[in-house]
This record gives C-alpha cells, structure tokens and sequence, in this order.
C-alpha cells in the first residue's frame, strides 16, 4: 500500500512526517492552508523531506491557500510564524536556501501517477482531499484518513468544531458524498494520547541531527501554548496519531454512522454523527492506545520495533 499525506505542515505535522517516514511507505505529500499559510507549509515540507533524506521519493506538491468559499484561519500562536515554534531560524543555512530553491508542481499541475491502491491521510484542512482523489482516480484510494472533527468531545477553535473541520467543512462533505471508506481521527481519541515536554527534551538531548533538533525545538514552543491552555506539560501529538490509525486500524476502536458536517456561519464545522452498522464511515474513539503511545515513545528513543515496519 501507498500512502498520500495531505498536510498543513504546523508542528505536530512534523512528527507526523518522521513517523510516516519510518513505518509506511509514502509517495507523495501535498500541502494546505491552515495552522500556516500554503507557502509556508510548503517550505517545512521541503525541509523535512530533506531532512528525512527522502528528496528522491516524495514528491511535494503545493495546494489550496483557502477553502472553497474563501475561508483560512492560520494559528501562528499555536505553531509559530514559521509553523514550527521559531525552531527554522536554527537550522543551517544550506538548508533553509536549497529548499527555497527547490522546483513545487502546483497540485493542479500534477500529471496522475500511475498507482492503482493508496491511502489518503489527510492532516490539515480537507480542502485538496477532493482534487487528490480525481488525480488518482476513486478506483484507485482505497480509504481516506483525516485527522478532523470532534463528535463526543468539545472542540478546539470553537467550543463546537475542531480547527481542521472548521477551515473547510465544504470540503468534508463533498469527501462523504465519493463513497470511499473514511476513518475519521477526531479529538475524541487524541485528547487520550499524550507526550511529556520531558520525553521530547531528552530526544534532543540524546539525538544532534538537525531533523531531531527542529522537532525537539519546535515541540517546545507548542508545548508552551498547551500549558497555558491546557494545562499541562506536554501536547497531544494529533496528527501522529493519524498516521498510525492508517498503518494499523485493527489496533483502534470506533463508531460507524452517517456524518453531518454543519457550514452554517454560527456552527461551520460542528460534526455529529448517526450510527449505522453499514455505514463506510468511521469515527475513532479508543483502543489500543498504549501502542500507540509507545510507537511515539520508540520513534522518539529511535527504536521503532522492527515488527511494524
């Protein structure tokens, strides 16, 4: 299986990326408006997938700087100007100029790669899901993975709506209209699942490369924001967890149903959904997440146990 990565590049999006890196096997990512704006987002994609050593077999693709009716709220509180708590400023200049320099296909440009069987995860407002799935072909993805919505819990940018949900419920609906299986990972599930400002300070400690510093420096800025919001000494490392609910979706529970997506003003965003055993649509809720917590803690101690790979 393939794996297309949609993504809006803010600091838990990096984690995603060196998880992703490690356990599945990635083609292609495109980036998003969101916790940044599109070109930012584009350049931390660039300078992870250098910093991965994955220059020759990612290709990175830049997408919508809004949604479809114009909307974009970035959060350069919660991530930083650069998308990655200030942490760019850092990193040696060789990077920062060969990745400014580096040749972007628009995604609208993108020529369909010849792939008949991929997964879509999708990290950032779903905004490209509907254009990646007509470059593929819908014969060819096989499932949608979006790190959205908050169906039984409350949400984060509004007290009703999750921040990616809440960019583009448009795009969320015409997703459910394609009749592709999709796994939603909402709040619900990744307010359970936690890392401790102490496990990513010692990964600084422990590993010098540049990728290990920006994500250990980036971490830290975010993690600031979940004190004071929060309160507590770490953040909820949501896209990650994404990203191991498409490697491995027997390990987590949920619910099937009909979704609604409401794109009213008042409620744009809000998720609910109506239980259906049939239904192609699933939310997850829990499972297995001590797994999950310790596939983060391993890639984190550099340790990824063989037997997922």
């Amino acid at each position: 299986m393939k794996y297309h990565i949609d993504t809006d590049m803010g600091v838990d999006d990096g984690l995603a990326l060196v998880l992703a890196s490690k356990l599945i096997d990635v083609c292609a990512i495109s980036t998003t408006f969101g916790n940044v704006d599109v070109e930012t987002a584009t350049r931390n994609a660039l300078i992870f997938r250098m910093l991965l050593g994955r220059d020759a077999s990612w290709k990175v693709w830049k997408g919508a700087k809004c949604a479809r009716d114009g909307f974009h709220l970035e959060v350069p509180d919660i991530h930083g100007i650069d998308g990655l708590g200030g942490a760019t400023r850092d990193l040696d200049d060789k990077i920062l100029s060969e990745t400014s320099a580096a040749d972007v296909l628009l995604l609208a440009d993108a020529s369909r790669p010849g792939l008949d069987s991929i997964t879509l995860i999708g990290i950032g407002p779903a905004t490209n899901i509907p254009s990646i799935v007509s470059l593929y072909g819908r014969s060819a993805v096989k499932r949608i993975v979006l790190m959205s919505g908050a169906f039984f819990d409350v949400g984060n940018i509004t007290p009703f709506s999750e921040f990616n949900a809440h960019n583009d419920p448009f795009a969320l609906k015409e997703i459910l209209k394609l009749r592709i299986p999709v796994t939603f990972v909402p709040l619900d599930v990744c307010r359970k699942i936690q890392i401790t400002r102490n496990s990513m300070e010692q990964y600084g400690k422990i590993d010098k490369s540049e990728l290990a510093q920006l994500l250990s420096k980036s971490h830290m800025w975010y993690m600031d924001f979940y004190r004071r919001w929060e309160g507590i000494d770490g953040c909820f490392p949501h896209d990650a967890i994404a990203i191991l609910v498409a490697l491995k979706p027997d390990e987590f529970v949920g619910v099937t149903g009909r979704v609604s997506v409401d794109c009213s003003v008042e409620f744009r965003g809000k998720t609910r959904v109506f239980i259906r055993r049939s239904s192609k649509t699933t939310i997850i809720t829990g499972g297995n997440l001590k797994w999950a917590r310790e596939e983060i803690q391993r890639m984190l101690s550099g340790a990824i146990a063989e037997s997922v790979l």
